[in-house]
């Protein structure tokens, strides 16, 4: 779980700098230590610089952990729950009951050896979401093999089936005979999602910004309606993710900014609910953020201005605030 909880990180940092300051500069103004540092001569931004200065730090930390880190570690995460799954679907297939913990998918086997990794006299049938089409696999031997490229890569846990054949049924009722005599049936695939762990996430900042381009080039060409739907649908997902990792350091000083500025209270017992106005301000900013994000998938905005503009937003806000502040006092 730890490996997960790190992806938790760039958001739970911005939020918890955010009332950390306003909790910190709230006891600061209740003692009279922003009295005391008035009357020394400090401006707001003196007195500024080092949440502004720590605030930097920790923008860098986060985009640093985005860039690599975090999608290493939700990568380990998938991988974990990949091998565990199929740890546990090689225990679970016994011989000469059948099989249907895999969704869709009716196994049975006369004999298991070897902990469930090779069968003999293996059935399978299953159904294919796509085209609704029924398939139906027979073969002497069936064996369950995993294979990873690298630690980079998600596993693939597939079966490779020896000396049988294929009987496709059709929604027409048209009926195919296939006969192989090596065939792999798809048990997980690599590269598909898990949870709160998606394909896109996986990616470092390099790895977006090449693929970006890639389907760029590529929706230039002349491509088929469908192709450039599906290329357009994985675009948004690549931009929202490759903005969304940039628009976090920025968030961080934002947010600290707008702490500082709700934090310091006008004198001693007197003031607003700053905890109540900043709780409303964060809450604006993500009904703002997750707004444009369904419009920016809907391709009505570009991912960078779902990203950003929240963001831009409560600087705004931020800036008024920052100009309100009574120093005089």
């Amino acid at each position: 779980m730890t490996q997960i909880a790190v992806s938790f990180l760039p958001m739970a940092i911005p939020l918890s700098a955010f009332f950390s300051i306003i909790y910190t500069l709230n006891k600061m103004s209740e003692d009279s230590e922003v009295v005391a540092m008035r009357s020394f001569g400090m401006t707001k931004f003196d007195l500024f610089k080092p949440y502004l200065i720590i605030g930097a730090f920790i923008s860098m930390a986060v985009f640093s952990l985005n860039e690599s880190l975090i999608p290493y570690s939700r990568t380990q995460y998938q991988n974990t729950l990949i091998k565990l799954t199929s740890k546990g679907v090689l225990i679970d297939i016994k011989p000469e009951q059948f099989f249907t913990e895999i969704p869709g998918v009716t196994l049975f086997a006369e004999h298991v050896e070897e902990s469930g990794e090779t069968l003999k006299n293996v059935f399978i049938k299953f159904a294919r979401s796509r085209d609704g089409s029924e398939q139906i696999i027979m073969a002497k031997k069936g064996v369950i093999i995993k294979h990873t490229d690298d630690e980079w890569d998600v596993p693939t846990l597939r079966m490779r089936l020896i000396d049988g054949n294929i009987f496709k049924t059709t929604v027409s009722g048209k009926k195919e005979k296939v006969v192989f005599e090596k065939y792999e049936f798809p048990i997980i695939e690599g590269g598909g999602s898990i949870g709160l762990v998606t394909k896109t996430s996986m990616k470092t900042n390099s790895e977006l910004s090449r693929e970006i381009q890639e389907i760029e080039g590529t929706l230039k060409t002349n491509i088929s309606e469908k192709e450039k739907d599906d290329l357009e649908g994985d675009l948004a997902k690549l931009q929202k993710e490759y903005w969304e990792r940039f628009n976090m350091p920025v968030q961080c000083i934002v947010f600290i900014f707008l702490g500082f500025c709700l934090g310091i209270k006008q004198a001693r017992g007197k003031g607003r609910n700053t905890s109540a106005i900043g709780l409303g301000l964060i809450i604006l900013y993500y009904t703002l953020y997750f707004t444009g994000v369904s419009l920016s998938k809907k391709g009505v905005i570009p991912a960078s201005a779902a990203a950003l503009v929240p963001s831009f937003i409560v600087l705004i806000i931020s800036v008024y605030y920052y100009r309100k502040l009574d120093w005089a006092s």
